[in-house]
């Protein structure tokens, strides 16, 4: 039951989150004998990532007034790769009733 509630959560999840891979960010999946505790291996290249956020600053958010890319590492569906996307979520607002339900 637990498995088929996730899988409806990341369904909705990913639908409402627009598929982007930044440039200069690459995600591994740790080594073989690497510990337990490392989920993933991250390599940037400050240029590209650079670059990257310069060209497409509607993907940057604000967060205390400095700009932010936000990222999400995710398995691949085959579970053989780590991905890195773009955040690109953004929550829906509640609509605000007069019922008192």
């Amino acid at each position: 039951m637990a498995i088929a509630i996730r899988e409806k959560e990341k369904l909705k999840y990913e639908k409402q989150m627009e598929q982007k891979f930044p440039k200069g960010i690459r995600a591994f999946k740790p080594r073989e004998n690497a510990p337990q505790f490392i989920v993933t291996e991250l390599v940037v290249n400050a240029k590209e990532l650079f670059e990257y956020t310069m060209q497409n600053q509607s993907l940057l958010t604000d967060y205390k007034g400095e700009s932010q890319l936000k990222l999400t590492v995710m398995v691949s569906k085959d579970g053989t790769k780590h991905n890195i996307q773009v955040n690109t979520f953004k929550p829906t607002a509640k609509v605000e009733t007069d019922l008192p339900f």
